[in-house]
């Protein structure tokens, strides 16, 4: 891309990331004096925790970052096709992760880089893959309307579908993934049993869940509605969206057992404009203290460095999902098992969603 035409692109992104305040300069190995745009999903949650996280990058390493959304795996392939390749740095769900790699879109991840500002061992390393490296975990929690059941809703997904200890209108998310996880840890499956998924007696599970669901939500914005204006009773909904409405003063509560987290990464194309300083900016928000003012801000996340968790109040601690009290037992999303079967699935799914 020339000059010109990534000064026209970078004139219809997002402002440019506000600074925080200056630390310490950054070392020598992270200076540069271009720009980056990085892709992620948007929105004003997104905007307040990436300038806690890492808004003091441009100011201490002289390069600029600036955003734009959605991220897009086809999108990508198109522009690496066509040589215009307009993203540094890119915030991939874990099969789009997957599909990328498939198609040789990606750069490894520079961890040599990393590690020169990040000791190894704050890192997870469940969440270090050799073309991306951990941005936020979310989770799918089981949450419920207080004026209805108290603090003592459902605390896993059997009792999640007990209609005689809880009645009342039930929602899940109309996808099938978290939904089969959902069916099958409601059959008597443990969390950490779940994969790899027999997907005949997932179905099977829904059979049995499904009559009980009221309402199949279709985008995750929809569950601030239905919690203000009280139209369900018990959600398998978005810990941020259902946080953030309990922080408002809603009446509802929700439990982190049997949550079901799904890790987005960090990645870079490898035919981004500048590799080298993305390999810079990854490595930054790898620190512990810009993930921990990103936690503090917006505690419904889980986080790459787990050095970010140490000096937070219980009270904070007590709204994350990565926190040690809270990650007990919880599903973790197989991303390698969605990316095998995800279109035999989706077959199956929307075939059994239409006779609900």
């Amino acid at each position: 891309m020339t000059l010109t035409a990534r000064t026209a692109l970078l004139a219809g992104l997002l402002p440019l990331l506000p600074l925080a305040p200056a630390l310490a300069e950054a070392p020598e190995a992270f200076q540069g004096d271009g720009m980056l745009i990085v892709n992620n999903w948007g929105g004003p949650t997104v905007d307040r925790m990436h300038k806690a996280w890492y808004g003091d990058f441009p100011d201490e390493s002289g390069i600029d970052v600036s955003f734009t959304s959605i991220p897009d795996v086809a999108k990508l392939k198109i522009m690496d096709q066509v040589g215009n390749v307009e993203w540094d740095v890119v915030d991939f769900e874990g099969n789009q992760m997957l599909l990328a790699m498939k198609d040789d879109l990606l750069a490894p991840i520079d961890y040599d880089l990393i590690f020169q500002l990040v000791p190894e061992a704050e890192l997870d390393p469940s969440q270090m893959e050799e073309y991306g490296i951990g941005s936020v975990a979310f989770s799918t929690v089981i949450a419920w309307n207080t004026d209805e059941f108290g603090q003592e809703g459902p605390q896993d997904w059997v009792e999640f579908f007990d209609t005689e200890k809880f009645p009342g209108r039930r929602a899940l998310y109309a996808r099938p993934k978290p939904a089969l996880e959902i069916a099958l840890m409601a059959d008597g499956v443990a969390p950490d049993a779940v994969y790899p998924i027999d997907i005949d007696r997932a179905f099977e599970a829904l059979d049995k869940i499904g009559p009980k669901v009221d309402l199949w939500v279709e985008k995750t914005s929809q569950w601030d509605v239905l919690i203000q204006n009280r139209e369900v009773d018990l959600m398998g909904s978005s810990l941020t969206r259902t946080m953030a409405q309990i922080e408002e003063g809603e009446p509802f509560a929700l439990t982190f057992n049997e949550s079901i987290v799904e890790q987005s990464y960090w990645t870079i194309p490898k035919n981004a404009p500048n590799v080298e300083d993305a390999q810079k900016l990854v490595a930054w928000m790898m620190r512990a203290e810009g993930q921990r003012a990103a936690l503090s801000d917006l505690p419904y996340y889980g986080m790459a460095n787990t050095a970010a968790l140490d000096g937070l109040p219980e009270a904070t601690l007590a709204k994350l999902p990565g926190a040690p009290e809270n990650a007990k037992n919880v599903m973790r999303i197989n991303a390698q098992w969605w990316f095998d079967h995800d279109a035999e699935v989706q077959t199956r799914w929307l075939d059994w969603l239409s006779r609900q």
